[in-house]
């Protein structure tokens, strides 16, 4: 009798499953027409959108919801610009921030040494692989900020 070792293969969630069928589509309806790039693209990019957007809303709760405790980390250049095509929405945004996140997650552009020296970044990976959700690569390793070296940080209001 041969015994056959089984490499256990770890299961990824769909990040299609975070939100409803209708507003999935919503949001790449918006992305496609607005931004002018194919379904496929759109799709890919809302679904690494979603998955940092629970990797956040993780963060935030691990830390009671303390803004001061969080631990920073940034979008990619392509991803940012879904989150920004995503608020453009506001009423579908503050639902999906909501469902995925519990809570609203607002766009604050800084620039700092974490996120320049790609520090940030690591940790946003980090965050967004134990979410369980599958992370593509590809629109993570491209080495840039989402933020401009000129990118003023916006006054934080309490």
């Amino acid at each position: 009798m041969t015994m056959v070792e089984m490499e256990q293969v770890e299961q990824v969630k769909d990040p299609r499953t975070l939100v409803t069928p209708e507003m999935f589509e919503q949001m790449v309806d918006d992305v496609v027409v607005f931004d002018k790039v194919t379904r496929p693209y759109a799709e890919a990019g809302v679904e690494q959108f979603l998955v940092f957007l629970k990797a956040w809303g993780d963060t935030m709760r691990e830390v009671g919801g303390d803004p001061r405790a969080w631990v920073k980390f940034a979008p990619s250049p392509a991803v940012d610009k879904i989150w920004h095509r995503s608020m453009m929405r506001t009423r579908n945004f503050e639902a999906v921030c909501e469902m995925v996140a519990g809570r609203y997650m607002h766009h604050l552009p800084i620039m700092d040494e974490d996120i320049r020296s790609g520090a940030a970044s690591e940790r946003g990976l980090t965050a967004m692989r134990a979410t369980g959700y599958r992370v593509d690569l590809e629109w993570w390793m491209d080495g840039e900020s989402c933020c401009p070296e000129n990118c003023a940080q916006p006054p934080l209001i309490d």
